[in-house]
């Protein structure tokens, strides 16, 4: 009897310290019980209600916004399944896209992610961190592809038999040693010959490697730490994060959607694809305009995926006119 009553006293001495020490009665004061603002709560309570979120979790998806790809190519057919493509995705993180486009597209096609922000790539693709607003981006772009490609041709000449015509090697009035080598050098000639062609085409100044362009591109989030590469040329100072403000988000993606265009331009090839995310507002005809000097087919589309509510919409461009594009003609205002 004495020990519980000497327990129970050293319990109630024990909470009157706690209570004296932490103020329960106004959590506001402590850090981890600070309530979230009116706007986080209502994106954390529309995340939860939304069908969308649900099933990129069910499908392994990266992010919701893998179904806005998926309407798009459902109703463009984007993808083909008919020969590999490559494939550029720009502003990639944390990678949704790049999952679709490796679904849709052929097997063994070769997708490359374009991302400010350090994130990692679906297996099966490639990344990139870089900012497309620089020219030597678009260098590492085309030599990414062009290295791909070198080795794949390189692959097949290599399992390609060589026929000499026997004749020009008089292998009737040799010996079958001297008859081997004389075609094994013949072969190397051949193979030697074949590369050098090879390169000159990748060397080409109208080389241009890409079959679709995609570009989801957000402002990114504000940068809380070290840059990871120091080749991005400071796009903070340029790009910020969404405002809620329209117009001011719709002048920021106009942005966004000309860094996209120059770079379809520089490395898309004749007959590709290009899509492109914007905020509607009063520069988006303008930059329609720009687009039908580019492509042969342009279309506005917004995928089920999209909010209601949202801004949001991609421009859908298909067939680009030619190899060579004078960037000049392009911008120039009418």
């Amino acid at each position: 009897m004495f020990n519980s009553l000497i327990a129970r006293y050293a319990t109630f001495q024990f909470a009157r310290y706690i209570t004296c020490r932490v103020p329960l009665c106004n959590p506001s004061s402590l850090r981890f019980y600070s309530k979230k603002s009116g706007s986080s709560n209502r994106w954390i309570e529309r995340q939860i209600n939304d069908s969308y979120t649900r099933e990129a979790k069910h499908f392994d998806y990266k992010s919701r916004a893998a179904f806005k790809l998926l309407q798009i190519d459902d109703k463009f057919k984007i993808f083909s399944k008919d020969r590999n493509i490559n494939v550029l995705d720009l502003g990639a993180a944390p990678g949704a896209w790049s999952q679709v486009a490796l679904e849709r597209a052929k097997s063994g096609s070769n997708v490359l992610g374009v991302d400010l922000l350090v994130y990692r790539p679906p297996p099966g693709s490639s990344s990139m961190q870089a900012n497309i607003l620089s020219k030597k981006t678009h260098e590492a772009i085309r030599e990414h592809f062009k290295i791909a490609e070198i080795e794949k041709l390189r692959r097949k000449l290599a399992s390609t038999e060589v026929i000499i015509n026997q004749t020009a090697l008089e292998i009737q009035e040799t010996s079958i040693i001297e008859s081997e080598n004389k075609l094994s050098d013949a072969e190397e000639r051949e193979r030697e010959k074949r590369e050098k062609n090879l390169e000159s085409v990748f060397e080409d100044q109208l080389y241009r490697p890409v079959d679709v362009v995609l570009s989801d591109m957000y402002v990114p989030l504000p940068q809380i730490g070290g840059f990871a590469s120091q080749t991005t040329n400071m796009p903070f100072l340029r790009m910020a994060n969404t405002s809620g403000l329209s117009f001011k988000d719709h002048s920021m993606s106009m942005d966004l959607c000309d860094a996209a265009l120059v770079a379809s331009i520089d490395v898309l090839k004749k007959n590709g694809h290009f899509i492109t995310k914007f905020f509607t507002g009063k520069e988006d005809k303008h930059y329609e305009m720009r687009l039908r000097k580019v492509f042969r087919r342009v279309y506005r589309y917004k995928p089920k995926a999209c909010r209601p509510e949202s801004k949001e919409c991609y421009f859908v461009c298909m067939d680009k006119l030619d190899d060579f594009i004078d960037k000049k003609s392009v911008f120039q205002v009418a």
